[in-house]
């Protein structure tokens, strides 16, 4: 895929209703909760939920849980990667789940050659444009949509091993924002308190 003409994508162009949803939960004893009112179908190696919103396949590992729909338009290739552990995943949980930023789960929107983060809603940063610019190389991206930030990547297929590397790497794209919020922080503090002081010794 052409980096610039991704950078410079619309948002219509990045989230349409044919998007496969994928849900990260990243505390299996909640997902359990959530989906105890679902009724419970087996579907070879996943379990099929059914509900009055629709159907859903989901499946669990030691210390996450995957949710993924419209069931219709899942790629074979896709729910045959989300069978197998990922490792980048144990990355996610340990940014997302800290007292400051909890998480319990989030949503990704996964096309051919896409995946984003949908209900994140990061707060919009000073210089964004300029982080976008440096790492447009790694096929990460901070996407404005509506005053809310979410998180990007460049997806290279739905093998296993390029949905971790994704994973990895938005894990160490929202790493990187939650150092950029601090640094924007403390640099705010410390010019407040030098100008205080102006302003008590003028």
């Amino acid at each position: 895929m052409n980096d610039e003409v991704e950078h410079y994508m619309s948002y219509d162009e990045r989230t349409t209703a044919d998007d496969v949803r994928v849900e990260i939960h990243l505390n299996p004893f909640s997902f359990r909760e959530t989906i105890s009112r679902y009724r419970i179908e087996s579907e070879d190696s996943w379990v099929k939920l059914v509900g009055k919103e629709g159907e859903y396949l989901a499946k669990e590992f030691d210390s996450y849980a995957v949710l993924v729909y419209p069931i219709y338009l899942i790629p074979t290739e896709l729910i045959r990667s989300l069978s197998y552990r990922i490792p980048s995943i144990d990355r996610l949980r340990e940014v997302l789940m800290k007292p400051y930023h909890w998480r319990d789960f989030v949503t990704f929107r996964v096309r051919e050659g896409f995946i984003m983060s949908s209900d994140l809603e990061l707060n919009v940063f000073l210089g964004m444009d300029l982080v976008n610019d440096v790492l447009v190389t790694t096929g990460l991206e901070f996407i404005n949509l509506e005053d809310k930030l979410e998180i990007a990547c460049r997806l290279q297929d739905f093998g296993s091993g390029s949905l971790d590397k994704a994973f990895r790497r938005i894990s160490l794209g929202l790493s990187l924002y939650f150092e950029l919020k601090r640094s924007q922080e403390d640099v705010a503090l410390k010019l407040s308190r030098e100008f205080l002081s102006k302003i008590l010794s003028d």
